[in-house]
């Protein structure tokens, strides 16, 4: 039984989205019949994820399915841990956490899978056999239901890797999580197994010459210790680095010196550093209430309850504070924790056209650029305006704008708050006989410290 209200909740697997213009029609429709179908459900090599067409600049990796309807409050970290990264040490006892929750009452029984990926995401030649040790595909059924909440809702923990099955391999993953009667592929999401081989020391330059937006601007320098088995690191290494948790947007260090015995030094290049100053909103879902100074209207007696947000301006002000809990953000996970219809207003100023593309993307629909994320303009009140169905919690979120195909995510930051920055340092070797990365090591560090 699905949420009966304004919002639909249909299961749809082939989120995609194409542009056409007159002189590709025929290619655009090409890929739109590719698009369509879905992946060989076997555990064979030759299963792909479906093929999605999504904005440059994008905040998911690419190949990452983000279906909101009707999942709901997605969490992956190490466990015991959530403001951890999904990163775990290969042959440790680290475990990740994956949470779950469905907007609906039926028990549901699902298929989790693992697929093997490069440093760009593309799937590596490996097959299953060689990166798992125990089953291939595992099952997670039953899950719990909430407690005297409308609507109600059930919830899915799955911890791993188990008894079940192991990891032989490091590198980058996906997480599958497929519906075992339909086949279908409801999500899935990147997470990381590491060697710990070598070890990692970062800082973050912060460029004295200010671009021209005026934003200032972070490159990370770091120094790598080589493991006794790196013969050639110039041939077999590369290396990365990811702003903020948002692992679609990786950036290969650019700056390689191999002189010092030993070691390798690997920076950004200064021509393509990151924005130092990258911003985010903040949603307090604490109290589902006029008492919550965020809340300008409320409807209680609506399923779920209606909260109507006070306005977020362009140019708007953060709250300066680092992220704490990646990019899950922090749901109440208890059974008892109620869900919301929140309705975003944004006043964009006056130079922004009604059919202006404006999203919000943020913790609670897992960043994903989709139709049901845009926001409409409002004639009446003149204002965008946008409604998520969204569980207590507290989540970062932002408002960005679509120009010409491309996701323009610093239209309507703050020019002025220093919020710390979150990076990661990764180091890939390129195994010559299999053809796939190892990821040896993987550093967490901040701007400022």
């Amino acid at each position: 039984m699905f949420l009966k209200d304004n919002t639909t909740f249909n299961i749809n697997p082939k989120i995609f989205s194409v542009s056409v213009n007159l002189s590709i029609l025929i290619a655009g429709l090409l890929i739109v019949f590719q698009g369509c179908k879905i992946f060989e459900s076997d555990n064979s090599s030759r299963e792909r994820l479906p093929e999605i067409n999504l904005p440059q600049n994008q905040f998911t990796v690419p190949g990452q399915v983000v279906l909101a309807d009707p999942v709901r409050s997605i969490r992956l970290n190490k466990t015991g841990n959530p403001a951890s990264a999904p990163i775990i040490e290969l042959d440790s006892n680290d475990q990740l956490t994956l949470q779950f929750e469905m907007l609906q009452f039926e028990s549901n029984q699902f298929r989790i899978r693992f697929t093997h990926h490069n440093p760009d995401w593309t799937r590596s030649p490996i097959s299953p056999e060689f990166y798992i040790d125990g089953l291939y595909t595992l099952y997670l059924d039953g899950g719990r239901v909430s407690q005297g909440q409308r609507p109600q809702y059930r919830q899915y923990h799955y911890e791993f890797p188990n008894r079940d099955f192991r990891f032989t391999r490091s590198g980058n993953y996906m997480l599958r999580i497929e519906d075992q009667d339909t086949g279908y592929l409801l999500f899935s999401l990147p997470f990381f197994v590491m060697e710990n081989r070598g070890s990692i020391a970062s800082r973050v330059e912060a460029l004295t010459v200010p671009r021209r937006d005026l934003r200032i601007s972070h490159r990370p320098i770091s120094r790598y210790s080589l493991p006794d088995f790196v013969d050639q690191p110039q041939f077999d290494l590369e290396f990365y680095y990811v702003q903020n948790q948002f692992w679609g947007r990786s950036r290969r260090a650019a700056e390689l010196d191999f002189s010092a015995p030993g070691e390798v030094h690997f920076e950004m290049d200064r021509n393509r550093p990151f924005i130092g100053d990258y911003e985010f909103l903040e949603l307090r879902l604490v109290d589902l209430s006029l008492s919550n100074p965020q809340v300008l209207e409320a409807r209680p007696n609506e399923i779920p309850p209606r909260l109507v947000l006070f306005d977020d301006v362009s140019g708007f002000a953060s709250t300066g504070r680092l992220l704490q809990f990646g990019r899950f953000g922090n749901p109440d996970m208890s059974l008892q924790a109620r869900y919301a219809n929140v309705v975003f207003n944004f006043d964009g100023g006056s130079d922004l056209e009604p059919e202006t593309e404006i999203y919000v993307v943020g913790d609670f629909n897992n960043w994903a650029i989709r139709s049901g994320n845009k926001l409409e303009y409002n004639q009446d009140t003149g204002r965008w305006q946008n409604s998520t169905i969204i569980k207590e919690g507290i989540y970062h979120y932002k408002y960005v704008l679509m120009e010409y195909g491309e996701i323009n995510d610093l239209y309507f930051d703050d020019l002025f708050t220093r919020t710390p920055q979150e990076y990661h340092a990764f180091v890939y070797m390129r195994d010559s006989q299999r053809f796939y990365y190892r990821l040896l090591q993987v550093n967490h560090f901040l701007s400022g410290s």
